[in-house]
């Protein structure tokens, strides 16, 4: 909403809390998947005096990623964006970043959020640069730093080495002799003051090196990573809120600190003014997080507050962004965004002293076209409770907080994070599934030798032997099966390395073929135009052919895994139908792939413009090197830039292929948890009934065994009720992820 309509002032909803389970509210980022966190936690709770030890390993891992995993959100955008003022809005925290320095984040800051009963060991954490990572800076390398070469304008590595230096001087300037020592070095605090965040975080002061006492040090020239953890989140789901400096800085190091932080991060909101809609610096910058891959990025339109008409110029300016970022990436869907981190600060000081007395004009006049002057010209003590809380969301809404966490909300139900998620609960299926299998045959097999104890001795004798050989049998199936599954992924992975052998030689053979091409037709030109001035050469024509023999060879790899599928797990399901007569779970369904499987063609997203103009080509002249040379220099050129190109293909060619063949033998192998629980356990009651039978223990009278064996049976109940019900509620998680992710 933000200042696209006018705020519609509705009461916010409160934490319930009902014991010591919360009611995660739906308006908090995250707020449905949060929701399947703690179910899932519960759930692993429950299992695992279910599942027994050797499921223990699985669950223990699925609660660590579970406790452990946050969502990144990544604040980027220009100095004088209003970042500082849009996170302290987004956290609830409407004093923490100061927002009246300029600027004040020099070291990429991380802001850890969790809701726990157990507090933190400590509150912040600095890590310091050692010297290799200083020199690594200077030097940069690897995709990122030619990236930022190639996208982003006016970038000189030579003035960032010269920039490092004269911080390296600045800060043994202000450390003196300390400095070799602190580096490499981690700070960790109990406690955490402006003063300190300053010290490690802001740019700081030139000249600034103590304070009156002469005490007080400035870190941020050294500072590497700044790590913050509060205990009280005012989010749901657990995040991770990034603060970079900000881009397009003539002080090139805090650019490139930026974008050394933007490959991890889940999610990006890209702050810009509205003062200065999405600069050249901007689609830079965004056009460096398309050729890393990322593309759940939000724009927020800061400062509509400070519009001549926030409402009507809102609209113009959102509308022409739109415009913008559909023409420079047309295949993303950016949401934008229009709002004021001002007013969401603004929002949380609602009830808290006279607002209208700390105001300036241009602050009166956007609160009074948002409809909001005369509830903020009462004093907080004139009105109710019910109408502060109208006039903060009102404030919240106008600020576009809740639309930004709305939209978050949205791409994290699409992340990586609802991926785990998903894969975790479906992994707690499968062992629920498997052991409920487990759990039934146990029953029937303990029922059977009971029932065959009450008639004579003779056939509860038979009965042992029966499940003897059966056991032995099923064993020897189980080990068939489980032998099975390592063909089956060999056979798996030899289709991929083929396809991907295959591609390999189309790819490079099509590079290879334009490059010869494009060298003959340069010689053709050179022999009859020897005063050749300049040269151009139009790789569309090859692009178009990688994409092509990309896209087909990654289809039929694709066609080829799914006929294997088709064909293999009928047959499993028979064999398995055989072992466990009582599943019937999901295991052995034939998955249905989405079209959104298919992986981006990213490293076909870079444009590659080949203009060769006079000086090059009077260097070639000058070292008197023949035409052949020449359009040999150029064949090299072609094949360097594109064999680079087809090898990135390939790569994700294979990590697509790779992701679908592990996540087919992960469901394939989760029942050999199953089987190994259910033979262990048939071994243990074999093992007993033998026992029984043969009177150890001074002869044990029937109605002891008797008593024995349905104790027995109420646990393998309670077991299987337990898995049941486990099951109905995984179910339930699975289908809350599903509606989370449809409704993006």
């Amino acid at each position: 909403m933000g200042f696209e309509a006018p705020a519609v002032a509705q009461a916010e909803t409160s934490n319930v809390v009902a014991g010591d389970s919360p009611v995660v509210r739906e308006d908090r980022i995250g707020a449905p998947l949060e929701d399947v966190r703690l179910r899932l936690l519960a759930m692993i709770d429950d299992l695992g005096d279910v599942l027994g030890e050797y499921a223990a390993p699985l669950l223990e891992a699925a609660r660590g990623q579970l406790e452990a995993r946050a969502c990144r959100i990544a604040v980027v955008g220009q100095i004088k964006a209003g970042k500082s003022t849009f996170i302290n809005a987004l956290a609830e925290r409407p004093d923490f970043l100061p927002a009246d320095i300029n600027p004040w984040t020099a070291v990429v800051t991380s802001m850890h959020f969790r809701s726990s009963k157990t507090p933190p060991d400590h509150v912040a954490e600095f890590h310091l640069f050692s010297a290799d990572e200083w020199k690594e800076l200077a030097e940069g390398r690897g995709r990122l730093r030619e990236l930022t070469e190639r996208l982003v304008p006016g970038f000189q590595p030579d003035l960032l080495r010269a920039q490092l230096e004269v911080m390296r001087k600045r800060a043994e300037r202000r450390l003196g002799a300390s400095f070799g020592e602190l580096l490499g070095q981690v700070h960790r605090y109990e406690e955490i003051t402006p003063e300190i965040l300053a010290d490690y975080v802001s740019a700081g002061d030139e000249t600034a090196a103590t304070d009156a006492a002469g005490k007080r040090r400035l870190y941020s020239d050294i500072t590497r990573s700044a790590d913050l953890y509060f205990n009280d989140s005012p989010f749901a789901y657990p995040i991770t809120l990034i603060d970079t400096p900000g881009t397009n800085d003539p002080f090139l190091v805090r650019d490139e600190i930026t974008r050394r932080s933007l490959e991890t991060p889940d999610i990006y909101i890209f702050v810009i003014s509205a003062l200065q809609p999405l600069s050249p610096a901007d689609i830079a910058m965004l056009r460096l997080l398309n050729g890393l891959h990322k593309d759940r990025i939000v724009v927020f339109i800061n400062r509509a507050d400070q519009l001549p008409n926030p409402i009507a110029d809102t609209a113009v300016i959102k509308s022409a962004v739109e415009q913008r970022l559909r023409l420079e990436f047309p295949a993303l869907r950016i949401p934008v965004i229009c709002g004021s981190a001002w007013m969401g600060n603004l929002r949380l000081q609602a009830g808290d002293g006279d607002l209208h007395a700390r105001l300036k004009p241009a602050q009166v006049k956007a609160l009074r076209q948002a409809g909001l002057l005369a509830p903020v010209d009462a004093a907080p003590a004139q009105l109710s409770t019910a109408e502060r809380s109208r006039v903060a969301t009102a404030m919240h809404m106008s600020s576009g907080m809740r639309e930004v966490s709305a939209t978050v909300t949205r791409l994290m139900c699409t992340s990586s994070i609802a991926m785990l998620l998903r894969q975790i609960a479906v992994c707690l299926a499968e062992l629920a599934k498997a052991a409920d299998a487990g759990n039934r045959a146990e029953i029937q097999a303990v029922s059977d030798m009971l029932e065959a104890r009450r008639g004579e001795a003779n056939a509860h004798a038979a009965a042992i032997a029966e499940e003897r050989n059966s056991l032995a049998a099923f064993e020897e199936r189980a080990d068939m099966l489980q032998s099975s599954f390592g063909e089956i992924e060999g056979h798996f992975n030899h289709l991929v390395g083929t396809a991907s052998g295959m591609l390999r030689h189309d790819l490079n053979a099509k590079v290879c073929a334009f490059a010869d091409s494009e060298a003959d037709t340069m010689l053709h030109a050179l022999d009859v135009n020897s005063r050749l001035k300049a040269w151009r050469c139009d790789v569309s024509p090859l692009r178009e052919q990688l994409l092509a023999a990309y896209m087909t060879s990654f289809e039929q790899a694709a066609s080829d895994l799914t006929r294997v599928e088709e064909f293999l797990y009928p047959q499993l399901k028979v064999i398995v139908a055989s072992l466990l007569p009582g599943y019937g779970g999901s295991l052995l369904e034939v998955p249905a792939w989405s079209s959104r499987e298919a992986p981006a063609v990213g490293p076909l997203s870079d444009r590659v413009d080949m203009v060769l103009a006079a000086p090059v080509l009077r260097r070639w002249f000058s070292a008197r090197r023949s035409n052949e040379e020449r359009a040999d220099d150029l064949r090299r050129l072609i094949e360097a830039e594109f064999l680079r190109v087809s090898d990135d293909l390939l790569a994700v060619t294979d990590k697509a292929l790779g992701e679908r063949v592990a996540y087919v033998m992960q469901r394939i192998n989760a029942i050999s948890t199953g089987l190994l629980i259910g033979i262990e356990r048939r071994r243990e009651n074999l093992a007993r009934e033998q026992a029984l039978f043969d009177g150890d223990g001074g002869g044990t009278s029937f109605a002891a065994f008797e008593t024995d064996r349905q104790t027995h049976l109420d646990a393998c109940e309670y077991k299987r009720a337990s898995c049941e019900a486990a099951l109905g509620e995984l179910a339930a998680v699975l289908q809350v992820l599903d509606t989370a992710e449809n409704a993006t």
